[in-house]
């Protein structure tokens, strides 16, 4: 029976991906490998500055990020879910934040920005309420649903990114919004002004967990088109790569030698034998966890942006330059205005691979 409905979930995700794909108002524009710099965020669920703005802790970081990548000549793509538009009025969040408002119109003033709508910002998915609200900011700009990148060397054709916030088929998204715009805004938002909890939780790996990622996944991996899914919505991080993975701890059976021997031979050196035993219990608890094992990316044919709204303050993005694609956080691992790498992995072969 749970079988039965994840296959009747990632039925309907399936659909509603079909359908932004298809879809004629989906252009497709090309993009050079070698000369690519792009980065890509989502889901900021900008707010009203009160105890119910899973952004405003996280201003900090993307405003420092949005002004290096500004100077760096990135373009910037803004994976939907920008504003939440569930909790507020369109002009609630507009007037909260006008610095980072100001530098991403500073991006579209010099052509390289594009912009999305997901479920929490649908709002823009008119294009009346985007000339009203938006185009004082953003003067003339197309905010889409999804968008295709044909990466291109040299004349060749390596494959295709696919852009979409990643909503598309969920029924609490489109056929039951209404409901869940309610519940959003006249409950949800009450409780975080008063507790100023987050639904979000800080991103500690980039694997396939979720029922939605899978889904998201079953998708770019079936496609005839072969495309390299690149979404939202999830706020978890997912990064796919054709490197084999390094293993996050030494194997059990070295540690267990070690640790026998330098009790035989080291009696004395109790903090070496100390370290040694609690690496051991590591390594055991891990082997005991309850938790499922991740399911595998492969191919390596979807990556999620993980969100700006970790409660935190941290954000995370996903990068184009150099020819590799990356997951980056910020701040970096000292707390730094400056990216993190977290993983990153060669593009050209991400898309050969998939061809293959």
């Amino acid at each position: 029976m749970a079988a039965e409905k994840l296959d009747r979930y990632q039925r309907s995700i399936a659909k509603g991906l079909s359908k932004a794909f298809d879809q004629d108002a989906t252009e497709e524009h090309e993009l050079e490998l070698e000369t690519a710099k792009l980065v890509v965020f989502s889901d900021h669920h900008k707010g009203a500055r009160d105890g119910a703005d899973d952004f405003r802790r996280c201003e900090r970081a993307y405003v420092a990020a949005l002004g290096y990548y500004l100077e760096e000549g990135h373009r910037l793509y803004v994976l939907g879910d920008v504003e939440e538009l569930w909790e507020n009025s369109p002009d609630e969040p507009l007037d909260a934040y006008p610095e980072a408002l100001e530098l991403e119109a500073e991006f579209h003033r010099q052509g390289r920005y594009e912009r999305f709508w997901g479920n929490h910002d649908d709002h823009w998915g008119s294009p009346r309420a985007v000339e009203q609200r938006l185009w004082r900011y953003y003067p003339e700009l197309e905010v889409r649903e999804a968008l295709k990148l044909r990466i291109m060397s040299d004349g060749e054709r390596l494959g295709l990114l696919f852009f979409v916030h990643g909503h598309q088929g969920t029924a609490e998204s489109q056929r039951f919004a209404w409901f869940s715009k309610l519940v959003v805004r006249y409950i949800w938002r009450p409780l975080q002004r008063r507790f100023g909890f987050s639904a979000t939780t800080p991103a500690r790996d980039w694997e396939l967990r979720a029922k939605h990622n899978q889904a998201l996944f079953a998708w770019a991996r079936s496609h005839p088109a072969k495309p390299v899914l690149i979404a939202g919505h999830t706020h978890k991080p997912v990064f796919g790569t054709s490197r084999p993975p390094k293993p996050k701890h030494r194997p059990l059976a070295d540690v267990e030698a070690q640790l026998a021997d330098a009790r035989t031979k080291s009696p004395a050196e109790r903090d070496k034998i100390a370290r040694l035993r609690a690496e051991l219990g590591w390594i055991e608890a891990i082997g005991r966890s309850a938790e499922p094992a991740p399911m595998p990316i492969e191919p390596p044919c979807y990556f999620n942006t993980g969100c700006c709204s970790f409660p935190d303050g941290d954000v995370t993005g996903l990068e184009i330059a150099d020819g590799m694609i990356r997951l980056v956080r910020w701040p970096d691992a000292e707390d730094n205005a400056l990216p993190r790498i977290l993983v990153e992995d060669d593009l050209r072969g991400v898309l050969v691979g998939l061809r293959s």
